[in-house]
């Protein structure tokens, strides 16, 4: 939903209120959530092209999607070196690092062979590190995409174990993409081993409506925060840069997906719902509300970034507008847009009343007693400062 915006006067009266706000009411965990910020794209090997278009400056980590081993063990993937070699060296030249994800749907069956004893494991580890250092890459993503009844969660740990031992001898990052269906056999002790946890909040299809909605986000991060014990900045939200359709019973239809680009094609207006002809995507309002509540963990990971659109229908440049650090606060502006607002009004008497859908971009703008919680107080001199303002514009 946009947001609801009074009138200009009201407005100029409500810019006199953007004073910079302080920042020392703000827990630890959110503090190292901002410093860690992390937007993380997946580029595709099968589209891989997409590069050449690429604003790498609006991301922090590329994954090269998917890098996985041959009959002997070997790593491949479709792009040709020399563009490989290209897409790193712009990536760096931006200060973006670039991983090599390991997996994907469909592509993990042959992994455990690889796994199965001390020696298999540690030569084929080898391979991988081998194959990092011939791309000058920054470190490795596991996207290891099987059910909780596979054998491979029987080695998981122990290969954890000993590739986060050769990242650090490196200087590598080590991540993972992970849903609740693939964690339930990960321990939280295995989940500390990474650096940071890419969280897939799509394609749920226990939703009739939407495979990507928010409140599946809020629960899927609640359930890597709580019953995987893994730091809030740790969590990367996962969005989709696509939409799925659903079969006249209420499935999720597996055989539908349409790229947010083909979605903006077929009509622009599109850019800020969430439905297109029965197809169920995310767009920049949901997309807008999802920055935010990644801002509260450790940022937005995007499958996949050849599936964006170009121009001001841009998603990847809508999360980094979102996501960058803002310079200045407006007191009183919850909703970060820029100005105090009967908006602001409402978002924080929701958030205050238990919505769980009322997410606060900018918190610390609402302590308007600067005691370092939001309460009843801060929401009755909001309203008071809001009132002041209209009545001296008139």
């Amino acid at each position: 939903m946009k947001k609801r915006r009074i009138g200009a006067a009201l407005l100029a009266g409500a810019m006199l209120f953007c004073l910079p706000t302080p920042v020392n009411a703000q827990t630890e965990a959110q503090t190292e959530a901002q410093t860690q910020m992390r937007i993380v794209g997946y580029l595709p090997d099968w589209s891989y092209r997409a590069y050449e278009e690429l604003t790498f400056s609006n991301l922090t980590h590329i994954n090269i999607a998917f890098c996985n081993p041959d009959a002997n063990g070997e790593l491949f993937c479709y792009i040709p070196d020399e563009k490989l070699h290209e897409i790193v060296t712009l990536a760096h030249e931006q200060d973006v690092k670039v991983m090599i994800a390991l997996g994907g749907a469909g592509g993990c069956d042959n992994y455990q062979q690889y796994l199965e004893n001390p020696e298999k494991m540690a030569a084929f580890n080898e391979n991988i590190m081998e194959y990092c250092d011939r791309y000058d890459l920054d470190g490795l993503d596991l996207d290891i995409e099987l059910g909780s009844s596979h054998t491979i969660w029987n080695y998981y740990a122990d290969w954890c174990q000993s590739l986060r031992g050769l990242c650090d001898e490196r200087g590598m990052e080590m991540s993972t993409a992970t849903a609740q269906w693939v964690a339930v056999k990960v321990s939280p002790e295995t989940f500390a081993l990474f650096d940071f946890v890419n969280v897939m909040a799509y394609d749920n299809d226990s939703d009739p409506v939407s495979h990507a909605g928010m409140n599946f986000s809020l629960s899927s991060l609640d359930y890597f925060r709580n019953q995987k014990q893994i730091p809030a900045q740790k969590l990367v939200l996962g969005v989709p840069f696509y939409g799925r359709g659903y079969t006249a019973d209420g499935r999720l239809d597996w055989n539908s997906y349409v790229p947010f680009s083909e979605i903006i094609a077929n009509n622009p207006e599109n850019y800020h719902q969430d439905f297109m002809d029965g197809i169920a995507y995310n767009g920049a309002d949901t997309m807008s509300e999802k920055c935010a509540l990644g801002k509260q963990y450790g940022g937005i990971m995007i499958w996949e970034l050849s599936q964006d659109a170009k121009g001001e229908y841009s998603l990847l440049q809508l999360i980094h507008d979102a996501l960058a650090e803002p310079k200045e606060t407006c007191i009183g502006d919850v909703n970060a847009d820029g100005v105090l607002s009967i908006a602001d009004v409402i978002l924080l008497r929701q958030w205050l009343t238990g919505d769980s859908t009322a997410v606060l971009p900018a918190w610390e703008a609402g302590d308007l007693q600067s005691d370092g919680v939001l309460n009843a107080a801060d929401l009755t001199r909001m309203k008071r400062a809001l009132l002041k303002h209209t009545a001296e514009s008139e």
